[in-house]
């Protein structure tokens, strides 16, 4: 048998066991060895036909091709994450005694995609959380750490969302469900939303791109905040957020957006008869809140490589951020002052935390006032998720090897109001990605 003959009966072997069973790939590094000793392969051609190889087989199970796993298996993403946290919060109180409360927290979220057929997709998360609320706020249940106490004892873990995604054409989505609030909606920073919010509803998503350069989007949705029994009024949000991208070249990338907020809150909800007193505002008002509309406008700019101009290696900086929003409320039931708030903020470093020696750096400022939004809606982290407040925020990621990364975050937060009643909260986490 020639050399060319055995080569190519000795790839189709290869290709067989690779696209087999995983438990094969030890059988072919035994083959290959085979080959280099009778001088069929050299040891680097060997090594190149096994990283082909294997790169084809990953890339038929990737698109659902693979013919020797189930196709059903090849359609399921599974993923999930672990953060480990040291948290010390130093705050004063309304009569400048001095507390301080160190905590360990957990995070684990568990996460499943599963397509369903070529337009259709289905989610579902697992999460921790639910069982630990705010220290100050207690209905700010909607953080997803699990802070170690209870002598030892088991804690819950809790669907964090379960929703299904169809996708008719390529500029439209169509979400339903208890979704990720990506899905949902756009939000460079967090002054309204915390990140860890998977809201209720439905959402329409369309995204279509006019010009090389410019790109529309828009999300709307409408989602359920609870159910009361004995009521037809049950409270809702509807929101209508148009926006556009622009990216005039591979440096500059912006993107804006203005949201319109609907919540349908009605007086029964809100007047403490067996209702969650989350509902008022944390700056202690008592005014019932009754069909808020809150508008949002948002701005985030992209720069890559921004310094690189100057030559100077210190400030060879991948990307630099920019974000600002502004939210109001113009709901006419209260008075016009106290109903608004902003934030502004930079991020540099890389794109993304992802292996050893990755970086990121950012600050931010937020200001919001008693009434400008909804009190179950804010950063639980940024002075235990309460409105009435200013804040400042630094935060420094580092990355420790493959998909593990060192996390610092500072929040410096007060109230506007007077007790001022200054807190310092220190986060030092440890993430993994799996």
């Amino acid at each position: 048998m020639s050399k060319g003959l055995q080569l190519l009966v000795a790839l189709v072997v290869i290709g067989m066991c690779l696209a087999a069973v995983p438990s094969y790939a030890g059988e072919v590094d035994i083959l290959l060895q085979k080959l280099v000793e009778k001088g069929i392969l050299t040891p680097g051609e060997a090594q190149e036909i096994k990283v082909e190889t294997q790169e084809q087989v990953k890339r038929e199970i990737a698109e659902g091709k693979s013919s020797s796993i189930p196709q059903w298996v090849q359609n399921t993403k599974l993923k999930g994450d672990l953060r480990l946290r040291f948290q010390d919060t130093h705050s004063k109180s309304s009569n400048n005694d001095t507390n301080e409360r160190l905590r360990g927290r957990a995070r684990l979220r568990l996460g499943l995609e599963s397509k369903v057929n070529e337009k259709l997709l289905v989610g579902v998360g697992l999460a921790t959380g639910s069982s630990d609320a705010s220290s100050i706020n207690k209905d700010t249940i909607r953080s997803t750490n699990q802070s170690f106490d209870n002598s030892f004892s088991k804690h819950p873990i809790n669907l964090d969302y379960a929703f299904a995604k169809y996708m008719p054409f390529p500029w439209l989505n169509l979400v339903g469900g208890k979704m990720l609030l990506k899905d949902a909606l756009w939000e460079p920073g967090d002054l309204m939303w915390d990140t860890d919010i998977t809201p209720e509803g439905v959402v329409v998503d369309f995204s279509k791109k006019l010009t090389p350069v410019i790109e529309a989007f828009l999300k709307s949705g409408f989602f359920s905040l609870e159910e009361v029994n004995n009521s037809s009024d049950d409270p809702f949000m509807a929101h209508f957020q148009p926006g556009i991208s622009l990216q005039p070249s591979d440096t500059i990338k912006a993107r804006s957006a203005l949201t319109v907020y609907y919540f349908g809150v009605q007086d029964q909800q809100l007047n403490g008869s067996g209702q969650s007193n989350s509902w008022y505002s944390s700056g202690d008002t008592q005014t019932p809140r009754k069909n808020i509309l809150n508008v949002q406008p948002l701005l985030e700019l992209n720069i890559n490589k921004p310094f690189s101009a100057l030559g100077i290696p210190l400030l060879d900086i991948p990307q630099l951020k920019l974000f600002g929003e502004y939210v109001k409320n113009l709901s006419e039931t209260l008075p016009d002052d106290n109903k608004s708030g902003y934030m502004l903020g930079f991020g540099f470093g890389a794109e993304k935390v992802s292996n050893w020696g990755d970086w990121q750096a950012g600050y931010n400022f937020a200001r919001l006032e008693k009434d400008a939004i909804l009190d179950i809606l804010p950063d639980s982290d940024r002075y235990e998720g309460q409105t009435n407040i200013r804040a400042h925020e630094v935060k420094f990621s580092y990355g420790l090897s493959k998909n593990t990364w060192l996390d610092i975050d500072i929040y410096r937060s007060q109230k506007l109001s007077k007790p001022k009643a200054p807190q310092t909260l220190i986060q030092v986490d440890w993430n993994m990605k799996f």
